[in-house]
């Protein structure tokens, strides 16, 4: 398997576990969908009916759609095994342009979208379940969901992956190959396609949003520049990244919920690995950051190590470590204060210049995580655009960053003792169980650990159980 597509993998278990989880906080039932066909509703559906089963609602919304179209999202919600209903619009969207008039095919497509995301909403409350959102990062970076209605989802799941990365989420989760090639469009009009509606493909978008930008024709990266700056506005504050709830969109309300979420992570029982990834995601979520990383201090090795990131793109969750006072992380932790980099190409202690223009980072603040008078370590926030960050922010993230240390103290204390030990028995039997898959199938090491997760995820059962289960299988 390649690295993209097992980076994938856990990613896709981990924001699966996180739509269950919003879902529960949010006391609702489930959650509703609309299935266009395409990719990025394929993956969230696939991702939702892995976290919540029956209890994710897919809703086919013909408005004067292609039969392709239709045939296209039957087949999807038919793969995933999802239940669906099907409502043809087309009569009220008939009535609505006889009541308001003629217009032109883009307005009409418009009302298309707020048609079916009214239908949602119509749904979502009579089941009492939350909408689920499709946009990805791609679309969000420029304002283009805005012009299909979809950021008022509930819950955002994708809203931090590039479209590449969504493709790659799709390949894992094992969905139709017609579905990740089918060229992305909302059916809003005949003919109509994303990239042809503006004017550029998603290849070219995300690697302008990737910094690379001399691999984009000019024309092109000024477009993506225009839209950009165009719709700031609509972007801040952003969406609620996988699904984080907020009272009216302040940062303020928005660090509450951070806070709650780690502070109940003070006194769970997860393993270590669980808490560093709900502290990166809530984090990116609170600070708008296209990429969030926490590294922690091992102060007999006098390093920090990256112990978490939301990111999907291989190249930065592999494993990385700076030496105390090397770079901006090791300058923080000596210090004890925070620091911020308006263009990390440009600033003298960032080191990763490289990475940083391959990955389309450009502002960065990085936090040192307290206990007490003792720094364990960083929270480092990135954006994708040039970004002076404000004093509430900053203090956002230092709230954030103490309520994360602690929880993360608190979790290291548990895993010193109890949790650490059931840890290394469940790595145990993990082992065990793939060495006898690489015997018994002959597969390669990296295959059989593949097995075992995708059967954990298709089952959703933990990967020790689905271990145990091979013992049982193979050794009785």
């Amino acid at each position: 398997m390649i690295p993209n597509e097992q980076v994938a993998l856990q990613h896709a278990e981990d924001i699966s576990q996180w739509i269950a989880h919003r879902v529960r906080e949010a006391g609702a039932r489930g959650v509703v969908i609309g299935i266009s066909g395409g990719i990025d509703s394929a993956v969230c559906a696939a991702l939702a009916h892995k976290a919540l089963g029956q209890n994710t609602l897919g809703l086919l919304l013909p408005c004067h759609s292609s039969p392709a179209d239709l045939q296209d999202a039957r087949r999807v919600a038919q793969h995933i095994g999802l239940p669906v209903e099907e409502i043809d619009l087309s009569p009220v969207f008939d009535a609505f342009l006889h009541a308001l008039g003629p217009a032109d095919p883009k307005l009409c497509g418009n009302l298309k979208a707020r048609l079916r995301m009214a239908t949602l909403y119509h749904r979502a409350a009579s089941h009492h379940y939350l909408v689920l959102g499709t946009s990805n990062r791609s679309e969000w970076e420029i304002g283009y969901f805005t012009k299909h209605a979809d950021g008022a989802a509930d819950l955002q799941p994708i809203i931090h992956l590039l479209k590449g990365e969504v493709r790659i989420l799709a390949r894992a989760l094992e969905l139709p190959r017609e579905i990740i090639e089918r060229p992305p469009s909302a059916g809003l009009w005949e003919g109509q396609t994303d990239e042809g509606e503006l004017g550029f493909t998603y290849e070219q978008l995300d690697s302008f949003l990737q910094g690379q930008v001399e691999a984009v024709d000019p024309q092109v990266a000024q477009k993506i520049r225009t839209l950009q700056e165009a719709s700031a506005h609509k972007r801040m504050p952003p969406p609620r990244f996988l699904g984080l709830p907020q009272a009216d969109g302040t940062s303020a309300d928005k660090s509450v919920e951070a806070l709650t979420l780690i502070s109940k992570a003070i006194t769970s029982e997860h393993y270590l690995e669980d808490i560093l990834r709900l502290i990166v995601m809530v984090t990116a979520e609170v600070m708008n950051s296209s990429v969030c990383s926490l590294w922690l201090l091992d102060e007999k090795a006098q390093a920090l190590r990256l112990r978490a990131t939301q990111a999907i793109n291989p190249e930065y969750v592999k494993d990385r470590t700076v030496k105390v006072g090397e770079g901006v992380v090791g300058k923080v932790v000596v210090e004890d204060r925070p620091y911020v980099a308006l263009d990390v190409l440009k600033d003298p202690y960032f080191k990763e210049k490289e990475l940083a223009r391959r990955l389309g980072l450009v502002s960065m603040l990085s936090m040192p995580m307290r206990v007490k008078d003792r720094v364990i370590g960083v929270i480092n926030c990135y954006t994708s655009f040039e970004h002076h960050f404000t004093d509430l922010e900053k203090n956002v993230l230092t709230a954030v960053a103490n309520q994360a240390a602690v929880a993360i103290e608190n979790t290291e204390l548990l895993v010193q003792t109890r949790v650490i030990q059931e840890e290394l028995e469940k790595r145990k039997i993990i082992d065990r169980a793939k060495d006898l898959l690489m015997d018994r199938l002959q597969l390669s090491g990296e295959e059989a650990y593949r097995w075992i997760q995708k059967k954990s995820m298709d089952s959703r059962r933990s990967m020790r159980e689905v271990a145990e289960a091979v013992l049982l299988t193979f050794e009785s």
